[in-house]
Order: C-alpha cells, then sequence, then structure tokens
C-alpha cells in the first residue's frame, strides 16, 4: 500500500495554524466595524471565491495558512478602514492573531489531558553521572545515587528536581539519598541499602566549560577525561554544559498508568504546561545568544523533518502535542517587534500612541517592512540551507 512520506503532514499542521491566526484578526476586525476587503484561505493564485456582506472569501491554490484583508491598512481616509481607527482598537486586531495561537495549545492540551492518557505516577531518580567541581561532588553525590526525598518531600521525577534545584538557587537543599553500593557492578537492594542525608547548594549560574586535552584555566576550561565522565558523548573543542547541581539523572523503576483529568483541572494543567514550554523557549534563546550557539531554531525543512521523526518514532498521536508547541511558538514569533510581522506593526501603533496621535508616514512605515520582510526571507533562507545540510547528514532535529 502506497503510503505519504509522514514529514508532508507539517503542510496541513502550518496551514491550520496560520489560517486560525488570521481568524483572531479576522473576527477582531468585524467586531469593530473594520471593512474585511477578503478573507482567504490559502495563498493565491485564487480559485474561486463567494462574496458576503461586503467581504470576499476566498479558496486559493497554495494551502499553506489564509490571510485577511481589510481595507485602508495604511489609509485612514474611509470610516471603516483599519487605519482610521482607535489606536487601542488597532492593538487588538493585530495581537488577536497571536491570541488565537496561544488560546490553540490551550484547547489541544486540556482535550488531550481530559481524554485518557498514559502517565508516569512515579518512579526512582537515579544520578547517572556527577559534573566535577560541581555541589554534587562536594556532597559526595555518585553514579548510581537514588534520591529518595527533597526537604522531606517525595522526589518520584526527574523534573521535580529540576524544579526544586530552579526554584532554590542558591538556597541549601537537604537530600535524602539511596547510596549506590560501593563495589563496582554489585547492585544492592533497596531493604540492605544505605541511606544518608546531604546538603547541596543549587547554583544560579552554573558554568559553562571548555573541553580540553590540558586544563591551564579551570574556572573556563575541563579536561577531557573528567568531561567524558560525566557526558560521554563530549569531545576535544565541545563546551560541558550542567545543572543547577551537577548532574545528570535518570529514572529507574518507573511506574505508568492510565489517568483522566477533569476539564477544569485538564486547563489548569494546559496553562501549566504552555508555561513550560514558553520558559524553555525563552531559556533555550537566552542561552544561544550568550554562547553564540544556535539555540535549536529550525526553518520549514527543519520543521517539516521533526514532524516526520515525530510520527515515526512515536507515532502520530504526538503530532497533536507538536502542533500546539508550533501554535505557540507562532504566537509568540509574531508578537516580536520585527518588521512586516503583527508585532512591527504594533510598534508603530504604540509609537503612534506615545507621540500623542502623530502617526508615523504610511510611506516610511511600508519602507521599513519592505527591508524587514527582506531581511526575514534572507534569515529563513540562511536557517533552511543548514536545515538542508543537517538532513543530508542524518543528524537527528529531535536530540
Amino acid at each position: 500500500m502506497f503510503a505519504l512520506p509522514p514529514w508532508l503532514l507539517i503542510f496541513p499542521i502550518l496551514g491550520a495554524l496560520v489560517l486560525f491566526h488570521e481568524l483572531g484578526h479576522f473576527i477582531t476586525a468585524k467586531m469593530f466595524g473594520i471593512k474585511v476587503l477578503e478573507f482567504g484561505f490559502g495563498f493565491p493564485p485564487k480559485l474561486f471565491g463567494i462574496t458576503f456582506r461586503g467581504t470576499l472569501y476566498s479558496v486559493n491554490l497554495i494551502p499553506l495558512g489564509g490571510f485577511v484583508r481589510m481595507l485602508g491598512e495604511e489609509d485612514p481616509t474611509d470610516p471603516q478602514s483599519f487605519a482610521r481607527q482607535a489606536v487601542g482598537k488597532r492593538m487588538i486586531v493585530l495581537a488577536a492573531g497571536s491570541a488565537m495561537n496561544m488560546l490553540l495549545p490551550v484547547i489541544i492540551f486540556t482535550i488531550l489531558f481530559a481524554l485518557p492518557h498514559e502517565t508516569l505516577l512515579g518512579g526512582s531518580v537515579i544520578v547517572t553521572s556527577v559534573a566535577p567541581s560541581s555541589p554534587a561532588q562536594e556532597a559526595r553525590l555518585r553514579a548510581g545515587d537514588v534520591i529518595v526525598s527533597v526537604d522531606g518531600e517525595p522526589v518520584t521525577s526527574p523534573s521535580e528536581l529540576i524544579d526544586l534545584a530552579k526554584d532554590k538557587g542558591g538556597q541549601p537543599l537537604v537530600l535524602n539519598v539511596r547510596k549506590a553500593s560501593g563495589v563496582t557492578g554489585l547492585s544492592t537492594s533497596p531493604e540492605f541499602a544505605t541511606t544518608q542525608t546531604v546538603s547541596v547548594t543549587p547554583r544560579t549560574d552554573p558554568p559553562r566549560l571548555k573541553v580540553v586535552e590540558e586544563v591551564t584555566d579551570p574556572q573556563t576550561q575541563v579536561s577531557f577525561a573528567d568531561a567524558s565522565r560525566y557526558d560521554s558523548t563530549l569531545e576535544v573543542g565541545d563546551t560541558m554544559t550542567q545543572g543547577a547541581i551537577g548532574v545528570m539523572i535518570g529514572l529507574t523503576n518507573a511506574k505508568f498508568g492510565m489517568t483522566t483529568e477533569p476539564v477544569w483541572t485538564a486547563m489548569i494543567s494546559a496553562v501549566k504546561t504552555i508555561w513550560s514550554v514558553l520558559s524553555f523557549t525563552w531559556s533555550g534563546i537566552a542561552d544561544g545568544i550568550s554562547t553564540g550557539t544556535n539555540p535549536g531554531i529550525a526553518g520549514p525543512v527543519g520543521i517539516a523533518q521533526a514532524t516526520g521523526e515525530i510520527v515515526e518514532e512515536r507515532g502520530f498521536s504526538q503530532v497533536y502535542q507538536m502542533a500546539a508547541i508550533l501554535s505557540i511558538s507562532l504566537g509568540v514569533l509574531n508578537m516580536l517587534p520585527i518588521p512586516a510581522l503583527d508585532g512591527g506593526r504594533f510598534l508603530f501603533v504604540v509609537i503612534e500612541w506615545v507621540r500623542r496621535g502623530k502617526r508615523v508616514s504610511p510611506k516610511k512605515e511600508g519602507l521599513v517592512h519592505l527591508v524587514g520582510f527582506a531581511v526575514l526571507i534572507g534569515l529563513i533562507l540562511v536557517i533552511t540551507f543548514f536545515d538542508i545540510l543537517k538532513v543530508a547528514s542524518g543528524e537527528s532535529f529531535l536530540r
């Protein structure tokens, strides 16, 4: 039986996300009495369209989302034009697309949490390696130790320990640890294992050390021998990163079960999940800026490849989660103050408000958006070039 490549799923996914984004602009424009000339599904050339109450609803050949064309986007002559509206109304219309992109993940994750889904019920958090000169090493933690509790609270997943270490940076944490066997290769039954209480103080700014053959500056370098014991994938010239405590952790004796949540708690879980995605994304971007490395940004080719990998490795059900995360990314990206994006246009409205109604001339604003659009396309092409190189080398986009 003929099967389409799974990466092709990115086209309907992105198409739906962009269309949902444009729907936000459309609804708020109509709500404020702004004349919408066209609400298009897909991008031209146009296949056919129907005019209803002054708006052309068109279906176009390229099915990659949609667009909203409003009257007088830069010309305030007509009372129903976008540019004629009050500053507040224009801000709402411009932000509505991103707001819809943030609303969609809430809906998706709420449904996923409300439906029966496999959930981690518990397990044992185990130390797999310890970074040199870290708080964990100073506390004499070692590979094989099991962290039972933190400040008296049981810890049953790695994420719980990570969150506690982040929240209490600079403050001592009391760990109850079931110590590993002192003999290599000899496992210890829990009932006979030694339990110790140790104190570690998570760092607020963990070091980033260059892996070298011979250390000349311990503040910025780490030997290859020490680095490889912490992370066997590191090579000379790489940068060794570590967390607040300085351990790599895993999960043993994991227990999973099917659970469901009431809609109201599922919605709270959805919002928490979205906040975690935003926090993780911001941390990655900040880390990339500080180190001059790619924080994981991918272009259309990379996103398509990642979609295919998700379907092949984790199943089609995971596509819904990816769609939700892409929607968050689309919403955030569009509100950045970049010319040609909603955030760039929003910035010009803010400038008008600060100047007490004095607009930047449409000609100047249009030129800024044109230049911004050209730069944006250039950036996408550069990212796509590196994505293609990554695909050609067989490197995964999920790791």
